[in-house]
């Protein structure tokens, strides 16, 4: 009896081992395969939505929102005698953040200029543009024609009959572009923005006076979002993505490496173009991988997606598959305007 209990005790120790053994063996397994990969964070552009000749570097910025044709039924306020519209205000700072917005482009350059007509009614003026273009030795112009805005007093005085802290004053910026040498052009290009102001949250005469008198300021800060953001969609940008690339599987992926991890794209695209022709296919397939991932990084989105399709076409390579569509979505959702051509 007692040797019965010790042989059943035996058996399911070694059935325990087995497990403890197995369950060991899957745990390397899975470490030594992920190892071959590297999960992290890079910065990829993103195309701009409006595409502009690649010389084009000085655009002239020309603000023609005047009291006519930006009427502010929103709110009016006496000031020295004369009614403050807050469209106004909020286009002459749209100009500002487009000047701001092209420096932080690091490549293109925003110039204001006086007022000026561009259009003869609905024509487009060329001769008065080539001429404003050569005597300012720039290469477009981009005209604020209109600035809308939504606001209204009774909304402020509601918001702090509520007890409300806050208030949203909504903006829209109308531009026109003009590309003279080409002879493209955009009209009533719309971007808008929102902007909570603050208020006093209470009923109090002093206080809604205040709130009235900070509305233009307000306006301005409006405007100036409204213009950078405009000046955003003519230039590439860059966002945060998560991505896993191979680092392990030959000699190439392991010197570019690095170049990927610092996002060092030229130099690891050069690393890895000399691995997609290896005549070991698990090598041949991770450089392709790995380029295609390199190309979404100098934001060549149809060359990545044309790279991981030879991986996982070629090669078979697992990650290619789900990042093929990654890349698909992330090409097909950027928001494409079309510049017309006289």
């Amino acid at each position: 009896m007692v040797m019965n209990k010790n042989k059943i005790q035996v058996v399911k120790l070694k059935k325990k081992a087995i497990k403890l053994t197995l369950y060991f063996t899957l745990m390397i397994f899975l470490l030594v395969g992920s190892s071959c990969k590297t999960r992290f964070r890079i910065s990829v552009t993103v195309p701009p939505a409006i595409l502009l000749n690649e010389e084009t570097r000085k655009i002239l910025l020309v603000n023609n929102v005047t009291q006519d044709n930006s009427p502010d039924k929103l709110i009016t306020q006496a000031l020295h005698g004369q009614a403050i519209n807050g469209n106004v205000a909020a286009a002459e700072q749209s100009i500002i953040g487009l000047i701001r917005s092209f420096n932080d482009s690091r490549f293109l350059q925003g110039q204001a200029i006086n007022p000026i007509s561009i259009r003869n009614k609905k024509e487009i003026n060329w001769l008065r543009i080539d001429s404003l273009c050569v005597v300012h030795q720039a290469d477009a112009i981009i005209e604020i024609e209109t600035f809308e805005s939504d606001a209204p007093i009774g909304g402020t005085i509601l918001a702090n009959a509520a007890g409300q802290r806050s208030s949203p004053l909504r903006g829209w910026g109308y531009f026109n572009v003009y590309i003279p040498a080409t002879r493209e052009h955009l009209y009533r290009l719309e971007v808008g923005e929102v902007f909570n102001m603050p208020i006093g949250g209470n009923t109090n005469p002093i206080v809604l006076l205040n709130d009235m008198m900070r509305k233009r300021e307000m306006y301005g800060q409006l405007g100036n979002r409204v213009g950078y953001s405009a000046g955003m969609m003519f230039y590439p940008n860059w966002i945060w993505v998560g991505r896993t690339y191979y680092n392990k599987g030959s000699a190439v992926l392991r010197r570019a490496k690095r170049p990927i991890r610092n996002g060092n794209w030229n130099i690891a695209e050069q690393i890895l173009l000399l691995g997609i022709d290896s005549r070991n296919n698990k090598a041949s397939g991770r450089s392709k991988y790995n380029l295609a991932l390199v190309y979404e990084g100098q934001g060549r989105l149809e060359d990545a997606i044309f790279m991981a399709e030879r991986a996982a076409a070629e090669n078979g390579t697992r990650l290619a598959f789900d990042y093929i569509n990654i890349l698909r979505r992330r090409l097909h959702a950027q928001p494409r305007i079309v510049l017309e051509q006289d």
